[in-house]
């Protein structure tokens, strides 16, 4: 008797083991454009990141004074150093890109030590003291002004005089104090004062009658 039953289908090949890689670029001329669009990103952000940095410093170069500098000094240029503050509106400074010019001119008025030059700083001459200002000189004794007093301090300039009653007090501005040239600790001091109070000031200065205190620049005698 004939078997007629269909043989079994022969099993399927085993499937191939992973998965085969995706390809994302292409070779060739297309692969090269992506390559350069890629680095011109990469480029453009790098330039604008270097442009927001330099628009977030917004600091400017001014002259600034290593020393005091006396109203009539003839600028040198050995007498300015070059620093950088944060833009201030309203504000006239010389910057650092006049220099050159600066060197050569003269003060109008004093300039402290580590003072920033203002724009009215500079003229032909020197425009100081003011009409209503003075400036006195005095010789005091140690004990009769701060040790640690400076050119630019605001003072108080304190007059006894045994003609008097009680104790009158002045408000001044040091312009200049030397103590360099004393074996005693005394100084020599350029007092500017109300003109209305130089004759006063100067009259005691001479009499030892005078005395300075340091005060705020802004407070009262």
């Amino acid at each position: 008797m004939v078997d007629t039953k269909t043989p079994p289908a022969p099993p399927a090949p085993p499937k191939a083991q992973g998965t085969p890689p995706v390809r994302l670029l292409g070779s060739g001329p297309r692969r090269r454009r992506w390559l350069v669009l890629a680095l011109t990103l990469t480029v453009t952000g790098a330039l604008g990141g270097v442009l927001a940095l330099e628009q977030l410093d917004t600091r400017r170069g001014v002259l600034v004074a290593v020393t005091d500098l006396p109203a009539g000094h003839v600028v040198a240029a050995d007498d300015l150093r070059i620093e950088r503050i944060g833009a201030s509106e309203g504000v006239s400074l010389i910057g650092a890109e006049r220099l050159e010019e600066t060197v050569g001119r003269t003060l109008t008025v004093p300039v402290t030590e580590g003072g920033i030059l203002p724009e009215a700083a500079l003229g032909a001459e020197a425009a100081f003291p003011e009409s209503d200002r003075a400036v006195v000189g005095a010789a005091l004794r140690p004990g009769r002004f701060p040790a640690s007093l400076s050119a630019g301090a605001a003072v108080s300039v304190v007059v006894t005089a045994e003609e008097t009653e009680g104790v009158e007090a002045y408000r001044a501005l040091v312009q200049s104090i030397d103590t360099a040239s004393s074996t005693d600790g005394s100084a020599t001091l350029e007092l500017v004062v109300a003109s209305t109070d130089a004759a006063r000031i100067a009259s005691a200065a001479a009499a030892e009658q005078v005395s300075l205190v340091q005060v705020n620049p802004r407070g009262g005698a």
